[in-house]
């Protein structure tokens, strides 16, 4: 009963690299495979490899706006810091899977496909704080400038591409091998 138990404790896929007989270390895991034709997977690494670079560059473009005291204001700052921290999460694991192939070993699968779509919530979630926050502290100062707008605007794509990430990480398909 106790060999049954998977080793527990920080990295346990270090158990599946061992040393072969020609001196190198190889990984004796199992993998991941992306369901479906190299032309799918290709469409798959373009598509979300576009989004991720445009979802990064909006949330970068918003942090570089001046919207006057609204950048001082906690209401603001929390969900947009959220917002910038889950971005970066969910762009370091979109190119460490992208990087990948279509074979995938299992424990970065783990620590990639399967988060994204939670980070792609995540990060919706922030964006749609922040845009709320935004619309209600400009209504009481009753004041829309332009770089309002365009932060508005940028708020409101950072959703849109998250819940398009989400959309297309959703459909592909991965099978063991």
């Amino acid at each position: 009963m106790m060999a049954d138990k998977k080793p527990r404790g920080r990295r346990p896929w270090l158990d599946e690299i061992r040393l072969g007989g020609d001196g190198q270390y190889a990984y004796r895991g199992s993998h991941m495979k992306f369901g479906g034709e190299e032309a799918a997977f290709r469409r798959f690494r373009l598509t979300n490899g576009v989004l991720t670079a445009c979802l990064a560059v909006c949330v970068a473009a918003t942090g570089c706006l001046n919207v006057g005291t609204l950048d001082n204001t906690v209401w603001v700052l929390v969900p947009y810091m959220l917002e910038v921290v889950f971005t970066a999460a969910f762009a370091w694991s979109a190119v460490r899977l992208l990087l990948q192939g279509s074979v995938v070993r299992s424990y970065i699968f783990k620590q990639t496909a399967k988060r994204l779509p939670v980070l792609a919530v995540i990060d919706a979630l922030a964006a749609i704080l922040t845009f709320g926050s935004v619309v209600v502290l400009s209504a009481i100062e009753k004041s829309f400038p332009a770089p309002v707008i365009i932060y508005l605007l940028l708020q409101a794509a950072v959703c849109a591409l998250a819940l398009l990430e989400l959309k297309v990480l959703k459909r592909a398909a991965w099978e063991s091998v």
